[in-house]
């Protein structure tokens, strides 16, 4: 029977040529508790945390009972450039640092002895991301021990046939000998069965998967002979069918249209150390604001995170590559694209294709190669090699049209030929421009010109022959090409596979009007850390330069912990979530420096200690054609809307801001309000619900909001307090904010409120937990868990 041991514990961790060890729990993201510094190789882009080579060493225990037995070891992430040994032996390598892969540890453990396995991480080689990587084995790792006769590792695959009537196919990859018996389960109930490797079977009175009705089935497969049964295993599935076409996307015969947010692979003050609550709370999260789609980008999502997109219901596009064999960095996966891309290609979906949250395949991101014939063959290939894995999803890149247009003339957008290892502190003590900086500064000086050069004819020529070779056409900021380009090619759906969020308006109404156009991916739905020359909105005055201590990118509707900004608030009224909302400019930062990919930087406040009189601008979101504004009673203004929102020029004064969402004829439909908090504040810690279905247990991960609030439970925006964080009980992982900069650490336990919020991750252990939380000028505040 097969046996699966989870490596979480146990593991010893060996930063670069040191020789003293750390005890670690896997998951785990080394580059987090580095040291930070303004000549950090990794720069703005990494978020001024170096690179290292990191060590891991876990004993192994071998039973007797294992002899004769098969033992394969799974490790779903680790950044990057990957070495696997068992007692010094080198048994594998994987190079990319976001695909899984197995190692076949059986003729190399001895059955009543002990073995070292070790994974080495090589993060060394820098500048090699445009965002902030982490290092180490930051997804999960485990055993796998099984019968000689056995069933492969992630070996059932199910397939949807047909709808109606409900049809699947289950194929079994077996290893050795034996007979397959399958069962489908729904609710724990047996609904069909079948025998053999490649069986098709009908579901009677189906319920199909969908974003809105995530229904889902259970497979279960058994490997015997007669009474002896060597192999069981089970997979979710869901049945859903996927058409595309002139009529647009339809899942299981009806119209979908992607409300969709592009996310990184990293949680925020967790890094990129993958804990299951952390993907739930994101997806669930996204979810609750309107989003039904989410893009990897600009890499393969995790196992962890389709589970839940499969259970909670959110269409993904699940993306290959940042880059093929052009550098975006001198130290990048184009060094190793050529020998590895297959392999790393087949293991995303082979990860994928049970999963009925996956919609399509993305073989990468603003690419520059297709520039030429080779980049073309190249994206064909690619392209041919999915479907042939997978016949079932589309296949879409997110292309740049104005990035490959500039590459055909001789322009690298990017800096991928710079020297690896290079010091990011140039000469005049400036910033040496890796690859995000030197895009983004040539986005930021081409600003509205970049789509409509986009528009342009001779950019549709350049860019035909790569769309050519896609079953669906993502657009990376060139909306505007959308028209042109399906008069050329009527049959093949278009989308933003990246757009800006504060052209969402702007943008659904193509996604309404065309039945080509099946959606929008903003940029992004979900701050990250690193690349922090992109959108923050700040008082310092380089506009995408942002130097040391800044952390995260400031960008998404979502800010690092979870918050909304006045970008969901677009999204939540454009898709229909809510009728009205009222967001606040912060009045602490009346004249920001603005950085591109941020229309706003409002929050849902009006509660500013210390800024009475300081003017500022509040929006009112809505599709009502007219917004009210009254501050206390008086009326401060009557606008009409444009592109969903209006702005309204205010004086701060505590009280009560109250919006109206008005018909044309000024009767009020809806209204929205917010209160200044009252003195006197306190700090406040409020557990968040859990996300993943189940109870609580030893080891699980809880998340616990803080902040400063009066009584009634309204938080005052304007205080950037550090909050200082203790457990008793547990183990806190990561405690911070939104803040854009600061030199303190998420893992040391204290960090600064950003308007007034921070976040605190915390792992319960065996017995009571019990959260504490200080700070200067506040109570103190406990919080049992």
């Amino acid at each position: 029977m097969r046996e699966i041991i989870e490596l979480t514990d146990g593991w010893t961790l060996y930063r670069n040529d040191s020789s003293v060890g750390e005890s670690v729990r896997v998951p785990h993201d080394a580059m987090l508790s580095e040291t930070r510094s303004a000549d950090a190789v990794t720069g703005n882009a990494g978020a001024y945390f170096p690179g290292g080579t990191y060590r891991y060493q876990r004993i192994i225990d071998v039973p007797a009972s294992w002899v004769d037995k098969t033992v394969t070891l799974e490790l779903e992430g680790v950044y990057q450039k990957a070495t696997v040994l068992l007692d010094d032996v080198e048994l594998a390598r994987n190079a990319y640092g976001y695909t899984g892969f197995l190692v076949d540890l059986t003729n190399h453990l001895h059955p009543g002895e002990q073995s070292v396995l070790t994974v080495i991480a090589d993060n060394a080689h820098q500048p090699n991301s445009r965002w902030y990587s982490g290092s180490g084995i930051y997804r999960p790792a485990r055993l796998y021990v099984q019968e000689r006769n056995h069933m492969a590792i992630d070996g059932v695959q199910v397939e949807t046939l047909s709808t109606s009537p409900a049809r699947i196919r289950v194929q079994t990859t077996v290893v050795g000998a034996g007979d397959v018996s399958v069962v489908v389960l729904k609710d724990g109930v047996a609904v069909a069965s079948a025998t053999g490797v490649d069986v098709e079977m009908t579901i009677p009175d189906p319920r199909l998967w969908s974003a809105e009705s995530p229904s889902l089935y259970t497979c279960c497969v058994t490997l015997h002979e007669g009474a002896v049964t060597y192999d069981e295993t089970s997979v979710s599935f869901g049945i859903r069918t996927i058409t595309w076409g002139a009529f647009g996307l339809r899942i299981n015969g009806d119209e979908v249209l992607l409300r969709g947010g592009c996310v990184h692979h990293t949680y925020g003050i967790l890094g990129a150390a993958e804990e299951a609550e952390a993907a739930w709370r994101e997806v669930a999260i996204l979810k609750s604001h309107g989003f039904n789609a989410i893009r990897s980008a600009h890499n393969p999502i995790s196992k962890t995170m389709l589970a839940a997109c499969d259970q909670l219901g959110m269409y993904v596009m699940d993306e290959f590559a940042d880059m093929w064999y052009q550098h975006k960095n001198p130290a990048d996966y184009a060094s190793d694209f050529e020998d590895c891309w297959q392999h790393d290609l087949a293991a995303m979906v082979h990860k994928d294709r049970n999963h009925p949250s996956v919609i399509m395949y993305s073989i990468g991101n603003e690419n520059a190669e297709p520039k030429d014939e080779r980049g073309v063959t190249c994206a064909r290939e690619l392209a041919e090699y999915v479907r042939a894995c997978d016949h079932s999803r589309p296949v879409t890149a997110g292309v740049n049209p104005t990035i490959l247009f500039a590459a055909g003339l001789g322009i690298d957008s990017f800096n991928g030929d710079g020297k690896e290892g290079e010091a990011a502190a140039n000469a005049d003590g400036g910033m040496s421009e890796n690859s995000s900086l030197a895009y983004n500064t040539y986005a930021t000086k081409m600003g509205d010109i970049m789509e409509l050069i986009a528009s342009t004819p001779m950019v549709g020529r350049a860019n035909a022959p790569y769309f050519d070779v896609l079953d669906l056409a993502g657009y990376n900021y060139a909306a505007g090409r959308y028209v042109p380009d399906l008069r050329r090619m009527p049959d093949r759906p278009v989308f933003g596979a990246e757009t800006m969020p504060y052209e969402l308006a702007k943008n659904w109404r193509l996604v309404e009007r065309i039945p080509q156009v099946i959606g929008d991916f903003m940029w992004t739905s979900w701050d990250y850390l690193g690349e922090c020359s992109l959108a923050g909105w700040s008082a310092d005055p380089e506009m995408v330069n942002k130097p040391f201590p800044w952390l995260c990118a400031d960008t998404g509707a979502l800010d690092l912990v979870g918050n909304p900004n006045g970008e969901a608030a677009m999204a939540e009224v454009v898709w229909d979530v809510t009728d009205v909302s009222l967001f606040v400019r912060p009045c602490t930062l009346p004249n920001p420096v603005r950085a591109p990919w941020r229309g706003t930087n409002s929050i849902p406040s009006w509660s500013w200690a210390g800024c009475d009189g300081i003017e500022t601008v509040v929006e009112v979101y809505t599709k009502a054609p007219i917004a009210k504004l009254y501050l206390n009673g008086r009326h401060v203004g009557t606008k009409r809307t444009h592109e969903c929102h209006a702005d309204f020029k205010v004086r701060y004064e505590p009280g009560t801001l109250v919006a109206l969402a008005c018909k044309s004829t000024g009767e009020c439909v809806v209204r929205a309000e917010l209160q200044s908090a009252t003195a006197p504040l306190a700090l406040t810690l409020t557990r968040e619900p859990r996300y993943q279905p189940g109870a609580d247990g030893p080891g699980d991960v809880v998340f616990v909001d803080v902040t400063a609030a009066d009584s009634e439970g309204v938080v005052e925006a304007s205080l950037d307090t550090e909050v200082t964080i203790t457990v008793e009980g547990g183990t806190l992982l990561a405690f911070g904010s939104a803040a854009q900069k600061s030199e303190r650490s998420y893992q040391e336990g204290c960090f600064p409120l950003r308007h007034g919020r921070a976040l605190a991750a915390v792992r319960l252990g065996e017995g009571p937990c019990l959260i504490h939380a200080k700070a200067d000028g506040f109570e103190a505040s406990a919080l049992g868990l």
